[in-house]
């Protein structure tokens, strides 16, 4: 059971979710689109191609999740110390050792799949992810925002490297970039607000979170601004390619996505104590997986 919590079970289901949507909820309808009009179907990855592209995130997020807890001890001793599992429930030199097969298991695959669609440079994307989470856990989560735009750009990259193994969709690519960018900017908006949460313990690890450095009003703030250009995205994206729509009207749209952030905004404003923190962070959960969740409705409504 710690095992399962050490590698944030919740969260990697969320992955396989996400990926999945969007192959099926964006990709494939978008090929199925173009084959209807020109009676050829684009090539694209089988389903165990897909299954391997999926396995390849999981191996490396659950390896990220853990050398984030080794890097982590001191502070989560004092942030979470209920969720503490290196040295007490597994030790550090087994954990490590989990971590390398997990990431050579996830590189691998990549290499695969990246000769396999005939890009080989593809294979960079699961390198990258892995260098970017071990610079992430030791060394830019201690610094003002570095750490917290790392995770961002990270969460974006779930969604856009399951086009990037799909050449043929390239030309529709803005629809997933869309998502990508509300992706980065909920995650950016949690990860500050997990920073106001653990400010006791990351100013005792000796961290320059934002909060540590600048307070909680001005990372207040922070999430504030992130908020209002999440907002910002989601009004000219429906502006954009939905203004027209006559299955379901802007205006409902636009109240369905954007009253989600007014609470959001409300629950940081009023954020207290830690419990408080807490809440928000966990309201952004449930944000982002209604954003992921909208896919299926874009493809109903508008591709199918």
């Amino acid at each position: 059971m710690y095992f399962i919590r050490l590698i944030r079970f919740p969260n990697l289901l969320m992955i396989v979710l996400t990926q999945f949507l969007v192959r099926y909820c964006i990709i494939i309808p978008a090929f199925q689109t173009e084959y209807n009009a020109t009676g050829e179907f684009p090539a694209h990855l089988s389903k165990l191609d897909f299954a391997l592209l999926v396995l390849s995130t999981l191996c490396i997020a659950a390896a990220g999740y853990i050398i984030n807890d080794i890097f982590d001890i001191t502070a989560d001793e004092v942030n979470k110390p209920n969720s503490v599992y290196i040295e007490k429930k597994i030790s550090e030199k087994i954990a490590r050792r989990i971590y390398y097969v997990l990431n050579a298991i996830g590189i691998l695959i990549g290499i695969y799949l990246s000769f396999k669609i005939e890009h080989p440079v593809m294979s960079l994307v699961q390198i990258f992810v892995v260098a970017s989470l071990w610079m992430y856990s030791s060394y830019y989560k201690r610094r003002v925002l570095s750490g917290n735009l790392i995770i961002s750009l990270l969460s974006a990259l779930v969604l856009i490297v399951v086009g990037l193994y799909e050449p043929e969709f390239y030309r529709n690519f803005v629809f997933l970039f869309c998502y990508a960018c509300f992706a980065f900017l909920v995650t950016l908006s949690r990860e500050i607000i997990k920073d106001m949460e653990d400010v006791d313990g990351d100013e005792k690890a000796q961290y320059k979170t934002l909060p540590v450095r600048f307070g909680i009003n001005k990372s207040k703030l922070a999430v504030y601004f992130t908020i209002l250009l999440t907002g910002a995205l989601i009004s000219f994206t429906f502006y954009t390619f939905f203004l027209d729509n006559k299955v379901i009207g802007l205006g409902y749209l636009l109240s369905m996505f954007l009253i989600p952030f007014f609470a959001l905004t409300y629950l940081v404003y009023s954020a207290k104590e830690k419990r408080d923190y807490y809440y928000a962070s966990l309201f952004c959960k449930f944000i982002m997986l209604g954003g992921i969740l909208s896919m299926i409705p874009f493809y109903v409504y508008f591709l199918a």
